[in-house]
């Protein structure tokens, strides 16, 4: 098929109407509170009931002081972390993202911190940032943090002891036991295995505490650890095995869904809950027990999942939260989970549950969110993007999402709209309705598309890919149609929108352009010339709206916020159905 051929341009002058508000939606936070599932209601209200028990003298008695014996095993599959933070803490120096605090004392409440780093450094990455440093220095640094930590917190507090940074702390000393030498230092390892064991303990206990998806399967993986790496009496060790397999059971019937993919849609949640599962399998094997056939399974479907949303160049697809993630990391867990099976992993095309698509042709590589967002609960990751695609070519991005920034509030509330992904947006309004943060997480979505379609179709000419979405129903009486078509040589990608519905509105179709990839604008704004380092130069052509160029943003890397550029189609909506065509064709190829 050729590209499409040029016409003339329809004015786009009228002024788009703003905003995330639609009129039929009061008390939106209110609204989406009673969506949640019961369980989840139940959970927290009883959380907050628990809290004066939890900080008895009653309750911390009945947690135990055990501090004897020696880790089962020693976890020796670790995953990369950042050398240079662990350098950094090395000098006193503790960043979570753009927050920088020397010398905390005392380390969680800090004059002036936010609460973002408190979780940060309750949560202890810092740790892995020190191992992956090394050296003696290093070591005894760790241990004195480690130490100086729990002796602080030791009292229950609502922050440092709530479930989810409980468990990826006690998660964070097992797996890291050989880099602390644990079993090497009996007086170290008496003051550490007090408060893991108490820590454990609660965790068994208090859970789900108000945790629900990946947070609750990262806390139940935790509690196993535990159970398994952990010196404790038998009967402690079966009563947390127990509660914790209970768990494990039933949130992976929950949350993998047919497909393999996780009921969060977000590639890098995919990513945190694989290695998790991952860490607690190689537990089993360490501690020669039998592993649930179940969790070898969710692992091995959540990993071809996984790859689905994987570019060529190794990195993650910019989709619900998630950012790039480092190639080596990605390639590590796809690898661990293969070598479960037998070294390989399904080849997927499509998660018809999870609602992703990839089509691949050539070196080209298209990867689309074709489904509808996650339920209510299951939300806080999910951004108003239905419809986005990414396009690479070889190792080289071209057109991508966003992204998302990991700790900064001001970037949360602008990453999730519409606009922040490469799709169509009708009076630049959100085709989800995006709400508030949640202190340092994203609040979830309200007014979701009700009805996401998705169907493909290969021929030998090439792939079709036939997607819709009605979340512009609601506010506009429109339904957005997007046929996009990748020739069998991976060097044309052609597109077509369709608004059904009144008219009277206008729509802004973008594609937003990794920051490796150069644009300029010709023709008389019906085409643009994009030039990559590594792929050659990409031509896109434009019928039935104004092509113009505009500065975006790049959030793909973790806390770095890049400039961009974007492609901004512009044009009104008229009559009962409105067409744009577009075609991105390979410069140089002969059609």
């Amino acid at each position: 098929m050729t590209a499409i051929a040029e016409a003339p341009r329809k004015s786009a002058a009228r002024k788009p109407r703003r905003g995330n508000r639609r009129p039929k939606l009061l008390a939106p936070r209110l609204q989406t509170l009673f969506a949640l599932p019961p369980a989840l209601l139940l959970s927290r209200a009883w959380r907050r009931l628990a809290q004066p028990l939890y900080r008895s003298g009653l309750w911390a008695a009945t947690l135990g002081n055990r501090s004897s014996g020696e880790l089962a095993a020693l976890p020796t599959d670790l995953w990369p972390a950042d050398e240079r933070n662990g350098m950094a803490l090395l000098h006193g120096e503790f960043r979570c993202g753009a927050e920088l605090v020397r010398n905390p004392k005392p380390l969680l409440n800090a004059v002036g911190v936010s609460q973002a780093w408190q979780e940060w450094m309750a949560g202890f990455a810092w740790l892995d940032d020190l191992r992956a440093t090394g050296g003696p220095a290093t070591r005894q640094t760790a241990r004195q943090l480690v130490l100086a930590w729990f002796a602080e917190t030791a009292a229950y507090d609502s922050l440092t002891w709530r479930s989810d940074l409980l468990a990826a702390r006690l998660r964070r000393c097992l797996v890291n036991a050989a880099f602390l030498e644990v079993n090497s230092d009996a007086l170290f390892r008496a003051h550490l295995l007090r408060s893991l064991n108490r820590q454990a303990e609660h965790l068994s206990r208090a859970l789900p505490d108000g945790l629900i998806g990946a947070k609750l399967l990262k806390a139940v993986a935790a509690l196993l650890l535990a159970a398994l790496l952990l010196p404790q009496n038998e009967r402690a060790v079966e009563k947390w095995l127990r509660r914790g397999l209970t768990l494990l059971e039933r949130e992976l019937a929950a949350q993998i869904l047919p497909d393999g993919g996780h009921i969060e849609r977000s590639p890098a949640v995919m990513l945190d809950l694989l290695e998790h599962l991952l860490d607690l399998h190689h537990a089993f094997t360490l501690t020669r027990r039998a592993a649930p056939e179940q969790l070898a399974s969710s692992i091995e479907n959540l990993a071809a999942a996984l790859r689905l949303l994987t570019h060529p160049d190794g990195g993650l697809a910019l989709f619900n939260d998630s950012s790039e993630e480092s190639p080596a990391e990605v390639g590590l867990a796809l690898f661990r989970a293969a070598a479960l099976r037998n070294g390989e992993l399904r080849e997927l095309s499509q998660l018809p549950q999870t609602g992703f698509q990839r089509v691949t042709a050539g070196k080209t590589t298209l990867i689309a969110d074709a489904g509808a967002p996650p339920p209510h609960g299951y939300d806080a990751h999910a951004h108003a993007g239905t419809l986005s695609f990414e396009l690479s070519h070889g190792a080289e991005r071209i057109i991508v999402n966003c992204g998302a920034h990991p700790v900064a509030p001001e970037w949360r509330a602008v990453q999730g709209a519409t606009a922040a992904h490469s799709t169509l947006v009708v009076d630049d309004t959100n085709s989800s309705m995006l709400l508030p943060p949640i202190g340092n997480s994203g609040g979830g979505l309200a007014l979701t598309p009700k009805s996401v379609l998705a169907r493909r179709e290969a021929t030998e000419a090439g792939q079709w890919l036939d997607m819709r979405h009605n979340g512009y129903d609601e506010p506009f009486g429109l339904t957005h149609r997007r046929r996009l078509f990748l020739s069998a040589d991976g060097n044309e990608l052609m597109g077509e929108e369709l608004l059904a519905g009144r008219g009277g509105n206008a729509f802004a179709l973008r594609f937003h352009l990794h920051p490796a990839v150069q644009a300029s604008v010709t023709q008389n704004g019906q085409a643009a010339l994009l030039k990559l380092p590594g792929a050659g130069g990409w031509r896109l052509r434009v019928q039935g709206g104004d092509l113009n160029l505009a500065d975006s943003i790049y959030l793909g890397h973790k806390g770095q916020v890049r400039r961009s550029q974007q492609l901004l189609v512009l044009g009104l909506i008229e009559g009962d159905e409105t067409h744009l065509k577009w075609a991105l064709q390979k410069e140089g190829v002969r059609r």
